[in-house]
């Protein structure tokens, strides 16, 4: 794995609950969702660590990763992946997904 990739899935297993994004800059479903993403990063801020990876600039970790399509959305806390979900979906389906997985206190 190169260094970039090696750096990125380092933050990516942090330990932290962590929500991984796979997107392309050229994908119109990751377009759609990035003011979502950016909004769940806001309500989320302290709770969950969202990491955006562009597909075309980490291909390894792509690879690794099992990525079919983008935008894929992976939740991870400690290496290990809790939920994994493709495509579009509404900041109440984004937070629905991870509620489960939050402190509760931090909710």
């Amino acid at each position: 794995m190169d260094s970039k990739d090696s750096e990125m899935q380092k933050k990516i297993n942090s330990g932290k609950l962590t929500l991984v994004e796979f997107f392309a800059t050229w994908c119109i479903h990751c377009q759609r969702m990035e003011p979502i993403v950016e909004q769940f990063k806001k309500e989320m801020e302290g709770k969950v660590e969202v990491i955006q990876v562009d597909v075309d600039k980490y291909e390894e970790l792509t690879s690794n990763f099992d990525i079919e399509g983008t935008p894929t959305f992976i939740l991870i806390e400690n290496g290990e992946q809790l939920w994994r979900e493709a495509g579009e979906m509404s900041l109440q389906e984004l937070k629905d997904a991870v509620k489960e997985f939050v402190k509760q206190e931090a909710v």
